[in-house]
């Protein structure tokens, strides 16, 4: 079973695919469910399980939160945590809200939370394949999430419709949203897709850029 356990709709500023089309592009693909991890928002994600519903897929709610060191990808919560807390004040949060706190891309300058703060803090997985970062970075975070024993997960942090797939994550025996947050927790996934192109990777310096000097990138 396949899921994408990263993607953007257009409840995330910086998205376009509608979480009907992010749906209908998982089922297309033969997948078996996905995420949407909206940056700062939960509608996306509460829309898509509806929609998912009628199409037999599983959606994990999730949301991409914007904490003050980087972005902490939350599984399983149904309510927003305040971004710009630090990143241990949002895993607290997280936690609290009964979810997983996920190291999202955690080497990718400028948006994860970097080596250190990875290394040290109580993050229950940690992402190690992400469609949108480089074969390096993705490589560092598999080599992180080895060094400290934690579960793995991946997605393509997709924000266009035709970059969804481009990696997941794959498990056995799930049916429903708690068996796959389960899952995850006990270490059953394996993570698989590929990372960005170097021309892929020439976009995203761009738009990290234009993002950076407009001073909106952190708050996204």
């Amino acid at each position: 079973m396949r899921f994408d356990l990263h993607i953007h709709s257009s409840f995330s500023r910086d998205g376009t695919t509608t979480p009907r089309d992010a749906v209908n592009r998982c089922r297309r693909l033969g997948f078996d469910g996905l995420s949407i991890a909206d940056h700062n928002a939960i509608q996306g994600s509460v829309e898509a399980q509806s929609i998912a519903a009628e199409n037999g897929l599983i959606v994990l709610a999730a949301v991409e939160i914007s904490a003050r060191e980087g972005h902490v990808l939350a599984y399983g919560i149904r309510e927003l945590v305040p971004k710009g807390l630090s990143v241990v004040d949002t895993i607290e949060k997280i936690h609290g809200l009964g979810g997983l706190a996920v190291a999202a891309h955690p080497v990718r300058f400028p948006s994860g939370v970097g080596l250190e703060l990875a290394e040290s803090c109580k993050f229950d997985a940690v992402e190690v394949i992400n469609g949108g970062s480089s074969r390096t970075s993705n490589g560092r975070a598999m080599k992180l999430a080895a060094r400290r024993g934690l579960p793995l997960t991946a997605g393509s942090d997709a924000h266009t419709t035709v970059e969804i797939g481009k990696a997941y994550v794959e498990v056995e025996g799930v049916s429903t949203e708690d068996q796959l947050l389960e899952a995850i927790r006990k270490g059953s996934t394996r993570a698989g897709g590929r990372s960005r192109s170097r021309y892929e990777g020439m976009v995203y310096s761009g738009e990290t850029l234009v993002e950076w000097m407009k001073g909106s990138f952190k708050r996204l």
